[in-house]
């Protein structure tokens, strides 16, 4: 085969038509360097003046490198090398040959017969072409903050649904938080800093191709060719008001530098478990409960709805003894053996597994991916297809899923030297399917924890199904939210001379989300309230204690009645709904650049850039539902025979600006940078809409200063950057500046039966309302070390949000209405990121490298709504209270626990009493042992809550004596100071990779140095609801007794569904610690040599393994709490399941495999 391609090379031009599509169908993805030979007269003169050169290129392992680019220096005659890495070329004699690769140092060397080349990897990397705002730089010669994404490593191998789970750690700066396992849902993307304004969004823009979209979710991996990520003022102000607070670039591919056609596949299939194991209490947390019932002084039995006594537990230790390990998890419930009704209470024996009853375990998703890539003459193209199925963990539910198609398509095309034409396409189509319970305020993830262990989970009773959320999972219909895209790019590049070119892109995009839902009418056995008598033919059935019918003694059975009923957060009748939105964009972007290059050297170099930027957006939504399912397992409009409600929305908004940038570069040392930008936004009113926006940076390459030589071979490299730029942000709501009457219906009925409007007070306006201002100064380093071998980049950053719009002082509230909001506010955010990079090959091959960045950042509220109210009197409670740092928690140092030795004991044994005189009140409270005691009367009755052994004890931080909040304000804080904060601090990873004879291995390390919040519910809170609520195994195993004095959390106490009361005051002990580490990633992988797969037509072959998220480090003491978890954050609401910290689906860890070929 190998012969018969050399004699094709040498043939006739008229055959190289025939050879390109014998290579089409042989599928070798790769082109043959020809030397074509010539029909004119002087061919044998010009032969005579020729020499022909066979050649050989390989890495540092001996691996042929294929495709790589072998061109005569000076001409344009070239190849590229086939798939055993050789080429052949004629070129005159004593040619000069140029050989470059992706990934490799180019190398020129003089042309010789027979030759072999060894490309050296390009470890430095400041050769490297970064996408910046519409154009490119050479890394090196950056002076913004830029960072650029190695898409191989951090995207590639790895079982992620989208680029931003596979961006998160990647980027120094950039917080990327996974809050939960939900499939199909966004990571929350933050550039430096959690907040950036309270009315804008504060995250980066995301554009894909420099045209914005609404989701990093509708991306395919597989597609991007790069990722730069633009974090100062300086590198994104060019984009404009949307780019305030940062930008994502993603490049997708476009095709194929050099003639040949290459076709590639990859797939990966992967198996999602919970990334942290649930431990709920069992017995334990009965006992707890029934702990809790004694310390409040409360009579038996404890507990709710299922009753606990001291009896009772002793029948659930025996249940354990003699059916634990026989009667599986979703036996059915029987009375008598697993439960007892005693005319009054229900008693529960049996505990049920409501992890195991709902979550299903190794779930799969599969990933496949088809692209073709190549060029033929001057037409480059690239086509891509992608499908994504990933299951979620809901196990009785009829359908939880995600499914994701892509398709994309690029064509670039010379036309002739001065024009080339381009058009691209790209089409996304994601659907979500999952239960429609009928709500996300509280949905069957709630309940997995709502409830003890006695509550049936999972299970049937005589055959009936049970209200609890496996089966409302399983009954439910499957609702769909399915969100489309698509893009049609057209553009052209017009090159007046050789260093002047014309840009222009139009770009049409539309998005369309649909949500298809249901509510129905679920029937089971109701085991909330009393059960009722088991009755057949009209007689008491009676069973023993083993639960077996008995015709004499026994006892009378009950079972639960079977009711009809509606999800009881939900709407309380069966419907259909269907809401729709529909957003059309149209983009243009046009610029121009032009190079100039002066000076007897020509070593002053201009860029001069112009362009204009225009985007408008209009965008309709309605919703509709009907009530009164005719078919309950078929929800469809026509099936409904209720009332049906529509509403709707439509509006538009529009942005123009126009920009410019200079560059100015002296011999490589010196650069500076200046951009401008003039915005105007449909936003705010006619004489404040225009704003100019500018920006400035400079750099210093001081390793290129003479005085530096002799210090080169172990400081490469050296630049020093520093920026400053203003951005104008409007990413808030279009009616600021209009006065809004709000609407709705009232429950009065008109003559007519109708239901009459009703329209409220109109919003107050601020005729001078204008943009929010984001301001960013930056100071950066870059170094490189002992021949770029080893790299570090620090930076430091100051972020003003000036102007920043907020509600205005508080108005009489007699007004009827709020104040309005105008540009008062603004806040500060200061912070710093370092990265490091390592890469070295050694002599037999094996290569290793290494990444590891860390960043911080704080932000503090400089102007905020309580600006006018004098700084003593500002409340602790106030999140954007002037002076304060943003995410700072107030709450008391927590001491200790208190213990017997420290209160009094009278002769009778009992703690004495005594009478203290708080705030001028005399209070009764139990005496302590201590010669200067603190009491903690403000918490307590004088009756049941009163502080004994093993309750919290306070740290006295202004030494009165007393523990007290004060007023909860600046002045008086009273003994409140600030114990924790909220925002994610020292965000790191770090990276080791190795490469051996086509073995690579990489293991991946993220996490978060510091981050506390206090917690929300029956997962966060010792106690919450220790009535009839799910307890944490953590919770029942270490709290305070007489017998564990040394437990961390103190002794039981029911709080009654609330986060905070009596001895659980807000305070440090009992702060959620969510710092951690993941081993994000482990992959291997084997490529197949090359000359293996020749004999195939396959260029390359990999195989690999990978481990994503399969191990977390964190100090959460073994709650069933993922550290990223944000209480109530879901991707349906704000406030989902009641705000409660960790119910919601378990974030994944995944084992995966996966091929990867290229024909």
């Amino acid at each position: 085969m190998n012969e018969d391609r050399k004699k094709r090379g040498l043939t006739h031009s008229k055959l190289l038509m025939a050879v390109a599509i014998g290579t089409l169908f042989l599928n070798s993805g790769n082109v043959l360097a020809t030397q074509i030979a010539s029909e004119s007269p002087l061919e044998v003169t010009e032969q005579l003046q020729t020499q022909t050169i066979n050649g050989l290129v390989v890495d540092a392992n001996g691996e042929p490198v294929i495709g790589a680019s072998i061109i005569e220096k000076g001409t344009t005659n070239g190849g590229i090398t086939d798939i055993n890495g050789k080429f052949t070329l004629t070129v005159k004699p004593g040619a000069t040959l140029k050989i470059s690769y992706i990934g490799y140092q180019i190398q020129e060397v003089k042309a010789a017969r027979t030759m072999k080349i060894i490309l050296k990897e390009d470890s430095e990397l400041l050769q490297e072409v970064v996408v910046v705002g519409y154009g490119t730089q050479k890394k090196a010669n950056l002076t913004g903050a830029v960072a650029t994404v190695d898409v191989n490593k951090t995207l590639d191998s790895r079982p992620i649904a989208d680029i931003g789970r596979g961006l998160q750690g990647a980027v120094a700066g950039v917080n990327i938080t996974i809050p939960t396992g939900e499939v199909g849902s966004d990571p929350l993307i933050k550039i430096r800093g959690q907040v950036g304004s309270i009315s804008g969004n504060n995250t980066p823009l995301i554009l894909l191709d420099n045209v914005e979209i609404p989701s990093i979710q509708m991306v395919n991996p597989n597609d991007v060719q790069s990722i730069s990520v633009l974090k100062d003022a300086a590198s994104s102000s060019i984009y404009g008001s949307k780019a305030a607070f940062g930008v994502i670039l993603i490049t997708t591919k476009s095709g194929a530098q050099s003639d040949k056609f290459e076709i590639s596949y990859s797939n990966n299939f992967s198996w999602q478990d919970p990334a942290k194991k649930i431990e709920i209490g069992g017995i334990e947390a009965l006992q707890y409960t029934l702990d809790a019932q004694t310390n409040r002084r409360e009579p038996m039995p404890a507990g709710g709805f299922w009753r606990i006594s001291p009896e009772s537990l002793e029948k659930a230790i025996e249940w354990q003894n003699l059916y634990g390990g026989k009667v599986k998890w979703n036996d059915p419930v029987v009375y008598g053996r697993d439960w007892y009704y005693d005319g009054k209470d229900k008693y529960g024996y049996r505990l049920y597994d409501g992890a195991k009853a709902m979550i299903k375990n190794w779930t799969p998703t599969m990933t496949h991916n088809l692209s073709v890539n190549g060029k033929s003459g001057k037409t480059s193209y690239n086509i891509g297809l992608g499908y994504l199925d990933q299951s979620g963990m809901s196990k009785t539910a009829k359908k939880d899923d995600f499914k994701r198609y892509n398709a994309s398509v690029s064509v670039t095309s010379e036309i002739n030297k001065y024009i080339t034409v381009r058009a691209s396409s790209i089409y996304s189509d994601r659907n979500k399917r999952y239960p429609g319970i009928g709500n996300t305020t509280a949905d069957p993830w709630l309940y997995l924890y709502r409830w003890s262990p006695l509550m049936p989970m999972g299970v049937t009773e005589n055959g009936n199904p049970l209200k609890e959320p496996t089966y409302e999972m399983a009954a439910a219909n499957t609702d769909n939210l399915q969100n489309k895209y698509y893009n049609i790019n057209l553009g052209f590049t017009l090159n007046l001379t050789k260093n002047w070119d014309v840009k222009f892109d139009y770009t049409y995009d539309r998005q369309t989300t649909e949500t298809n839902s249901s509510v129905m009418q679920y029937e089971a056995g109701e085991m909330w309230y009393a059960p009722t008598a088991w009755m057949e033919n009209g007689s008491q059935v009676f069973v023993n204690e083993q639960g077996e019918r008995v015709d004499t003694g026994g006892m009378p059975a009950y079972r639960f009645p079977v009711n009809k009923y509606y999800n009881s957060s939900g709407p309380s009748a069966s419907q259909v709904g269907n809401n729709s939105k529909s957003i059309d964009n149209n983009t243009f972007n046009i610029y121009t650049t032009y190079n100039l290059l002066l000076g007897s050297e020509k070593q002053h170099a201009f860029k001069f850039m112009a362009g204009m930027n225009r985007v408008t957006n209009k965008w309709s939504s309605y919703k509709g539902w009907k009530t009164n399912l005719i078919d309950l397992t078929n929800p469809q409009f026509p099936l409904a025979s209720g009332d049906q409600f529509i509403e709707g929305n439509r509006n538009w908004e529009a942005q123009l600006g126009f920009f410019g940038r200079l560059n100015y570069s002296f011999e490589d040392r010196y650069f500076v940078e200046a951009n401008i930008r003039r915005d105007g936004s449909s936003k705010f009113p006619k004489h404040l809409r225009w704003k100019w926006f500018p920006s400035f940076s400079a750099g210093w390459v001081f390793t290129n200063e003479k005085f530096m030589a002799p210090i080169n071979n172990i400081l490469s490299f050296g630049k020093f950057r520093a920026s400053w730029g203003s951005i104008g942000d409007q990413s808030v709501s279009n009616t600021l500046y209009k006065s809004i009457l709000s609407d709705g219906q009232s429950s009065w009925l008109d003559g007519s039966g109708n239901k009459t409007p009703m329209f409220g007070t109109p919003s107050l306006v601020d005729s001078d309302i204008s943009w929010q201002q984001i301001e960013t100064l930056d100071f950066g380093v870059d170094l490189r070390f002992f021949n770029n071998k080893f790299g570090v980049t620090f930076d430091w950053f100051q972020r003003d949000t000036k102007n920043m719009i907020i509600p205005g002082e508080s108005l009489p509230v007699t007004l009827g209405a709020a104040a309005p909001s105008g540009n008062y506010g603004s806040l500060r955010t200061k912070g710093w990121e370092l990265s490091a990079d390592f890469n070295h090959r050694f002599a037999n091959g094996l290569g290793i490298n290494a990444t590891a960045s860390i960043s911080d950042a704080s932000t503090f509220i400089t102007r905020g709504a309580d600006y006018l109210t004098p700084w003593e009197d500002r409340s602790l409670g106030t999140t954007y209270s002037t002076g304060r740092r943003y995410g700072d928690i107030y709450g008391f140092v927590t001491d200790r626990l208190f213990q017997k030795e420290d209160f009094v004991y009278g002769a009778d044994g009992q703690i004495e009493k005594i009478i203290v005189i708080y705030n001028g009140t005399a209070r009764t409270t139990y005496k302590q042992s201590s010669e200067y005691p603190v009491y903690q009367v403000h918490y307590e009755d004088g009756n049941k809550l009163i502080f004994s052994p093993g309750d919290t004890k306070f740290v006295d931080l202004d030494g009165d004596g007393y523990i007290t909040p004060g007023t909860s304000t600046n002045g008086n804080p009273g003994d409140q100071t600030v114990i924790g904060n909220t925002t994610p601090r020292y965000e790191y990873s770090f990276r080791l990779g190795a490469d051996y004879k086509g073995f690579d291995f990489s293991i991946y390390f993220q996490g978060i140095g510091k981050r506390k919040i206090w917690g929300n519910g029956q997962l966060a809170i010792p106690g919450y609801n220790a009535k009839e609520g799910a307890l944490p195994k953590t919770f029942t195993t270490d709290y305070w007794t007489e017998e564990r004095t040394n437990a961390f959390y103190p002794r039981a106490w029911d709080l009654g569904g609330s986060n905070t009361g009596f001895a659980m005051q807000k305070q440090s002990r009992y702060l959620l610690d969510m710092s951690y580490l993941r081993i994000k990633n482990i992959t291997l992988g084997y490529t197949v040599p090359t000359n293996i797969l020749s004999k195939i037509y396959i260029s390359k072959a990999r195989v690999y393994m990978s481990l994503e998220n399969f191990f977390t480090f964190d100090n959460l003491r073994g709650l069933p709490i993922d550290p990223e978890a944000i209480s109530g954050y879901s991707m349906f609401s704000t406030n989902y399941n009641l705000g409660r910290t960790g119910t919601g689906t378990p974030v994944f860890k995944s084992l995966s495999c996966g091929v990867q070929l290229t024909f």
